[in-house]
């Protein structure tokens, strides 16, 4: 029930909603995880919520080295430790645990012993100290995890508008102040997307994608002035759950009141909404055709039929 909850928010409105930006954002920030498509079979899609595995939030936090090796193009910046071996520790773990287990809510502890199990070396960047340990597999098993089924691309409009709308997003962000890891983690999904398209379907995209990825990977030299010293919380969202998204993703077959709706919305929800604010939502989406309205016997009733979802999401 909570996986449906999740994607009826969005699959009600057609499944380009699932690839939109703002949505992989908040879904990044409530649920640590992405929606990816494992499986085509006609017209169906077939959904999975990849959760960032527990490697990836402690030694690739933004997921940048899994999906774009990211690494190989610091080569200029400043180095805080050019290797330190596996069972031995420094000072820049104890601080490094201390960011990420704050950021994570994970006990320090558990991020400074699993991290020193590695052979590493820490580039100094403007987000954090950045580690890069020596395991190829286990960042090769997050890339495995994050890769779509390689189909998805036969639905792809226009990929290179696409590869500068997600550029120009982050640097809109990075001018704003800190982008903060969710940005980071967002964008170098996006762009790893992209560039396993091109890879198997239009390498002439692979310039304009490598681009993008050097003007992200600068935004991280610590001389750029985008933050203060390795501040990893600050976050600047997209877009924020709204309560259209709340009530979308209750509505069913069924027609419900006003009232109904309300009562079906999660605990937390209801606190922080009224019945009114919830009438008027459904107003709303039903004045843009998201979702259906009647009037029967002097009530008026809705539900999530839209007929505007043109190809089938399968859990």
């Amino acid at each position: 029930m909570d996986v449906r909850r999740i994607v009826n928010k969005y699959r009600r409105r057609g499944t380009d909603d699932l690839t939109n930006e703002s949505f992989k954002y908040n879904l990044l920030t409530a649920r640590d995880g992405v929606i990816r498509v494992k499986d085509i079979e006609g017209n169906a899609f077939y959904y999975t919520i990849e959760k960032i595995p527990f490697f990836a939030r402690i030694v690739d936090p933004t997921l940048g080295v899994s999906l774009l090796n990211i690494h190989e193009r610091m080569q200029n910046f400043p180095r805080l430790a050019d290797h330190i071996p596996a069972g031995k520790a420094s000072d820049l773990d104890e601080t490094y645990a201390v960011l990420i287990g704050d950021f994570w809510d994970i006990d320090p502890q558990e991020v400074f012993d699993f991290i020193t199990d590695f052979d590493r070396e820490y580039i100094d960047t403007a987000l954090m100290p950045f580690p890069v340990v020596d395991a190829t597999d286990e960042y090769d098993r997050v890339t495995t995890r994050f890769k779509q089924h390689s189909d998805i691309h036969n639905w792809y409009r226009n990929p290179e508008k696409s590869i500068n709308t997600v550029g120009e997003d982050f640097t809109d962000v990075a001018e704003r102040g800190n982008p903060g890891i969710r940005m980071y983690q967002l964008t170098h999904i996006e762009l790893a997307d992209l560039l396993w398209y091109a890879e198997t379907t239009d390498p002439a995209l692979l310039r304009s994608i490598n681009n993008w990825a050097d003007t992200i990977v600068d935004s991280l030299h610590p001389d750029t002035d985008t933050t203060d010293d390795y501040q990893t919380t600050a976050e600047t969202p997209t877009d924020t759950i709204t309560i259209e998204d709340e009530v979308l993703s209750v509505l069913g077959e069924e027609f419900q009141t006003p009232d109904e709706v309300f009562e079906s919305l999660p605990g937390m929800v209801q606190t922080e909404t009224t019945p009114d604010e919830v009438h008027d939502s459904l107003e709303l989406l039903a004045g843009l055709g998201i979702i259906k309205k009647e009037t029967r016997n002097d009530t008026t009733e809705y539900n999530a039929d839209t007929g505007t979802v043109s190809r089938e999401s399968v859990l």
